[in-house]
């Protein structure tokens, strides 16, 4: 990603230990990610939380990496990207217990209870390819309850590619599929939709990300 980060000025990054990964911390790791931080174009600590669908780490090993990350981010003002799989009620315990942070619930696939309790901690919405599926009503029960302001687009790129393409391989351009599963859900046409969660995305990741759109729209406008 860095790499990717270097050789194109539309890309941003977010940089922490995924808890899948949460063995390999070390105590080098907190002033590793402060470096990191560091660059303008790192917008995010992430992807950081706890994972208890597979047994790659120990729950009390990721539940205490995540609490280190969470304590750098909120001394950093730092947003974060947190990853969740049935461990709902561990994340909300220890995002409370860690206290007020900004950041974002990435693939949100929960219902509407479990949006409520994000939103509540001032959390966004993650929307990606989950929303599109046949079997996530619940997913669209929470998006539409969810206020518009609170929900960002993402893919979760190459995996979890929406309605229609599962199976292969995920990628950027479909995210116009979430895209249009949630103006569906929300009576919008494509471009408010789009103006809307990109606000969104900005009001949380900051000037960075507003850069690296600008970028963009002046490598496509040369194309």
């Amino acid at each position: 990603t860095a790499a990717l980060v270097e050789h194109y000025p539309m890309i941003v990054r977010t940089v922490g230990l995924h808890p899948n990964h949460a063995e390999d911390w070390t105590d080098d790791f907190p002033a590793l990610l402060e470096r990191e931080t560091a660059d303008q174009r790192v917008v995010a600590i992430g992807e950081i939380g706890l994972d208890y669908y597979r047994d790659h780490a120990e729950p009390a090993i990721q539940r205490a990496v995540f609490e280190e990350q969470l304590r750098l981010a909120r001394r950093l003002d730092a947003p974060i990207v947190i990853h969740q799989r049935n461990a709902e009620d561990d994340v909300i315990a220890l995002l409370k217990q860690e206290g007020p942070i900004r950041g974002v619930l990435h693939c949100f696939s929960g219902d509407r209870e479990f949006a409520s309790r994000c939103l509540e901690l001032g959390l966004y919405l993650g929307v990606g390819g989950v929303a599109t599926y046949k079997s996530s009503d619940s997913v669209r029960d929470a998006l539409a309850f969810a206020p518009l302001n609170r929900v960002i687009l993402e893919t979760d790129a190459p995996y979890l590619a929406p309605q229609g393409h599962r199976g292969s391989r995920n990628e950027p351009a479909m995210i116009v599929r979430a895209a249009e599963t949630l103006a569906s859900i929300h009576g919008m046409n494509l471009a408010e939709l789009a103006k809307a969660t990109t606000d969104n995305a900005i009001e949380l990741f900051g000037d960075s990300l507003a850069d690296a759109i600008k970028a963009g729209t002046r490598r496509r406008a040369c194309e």
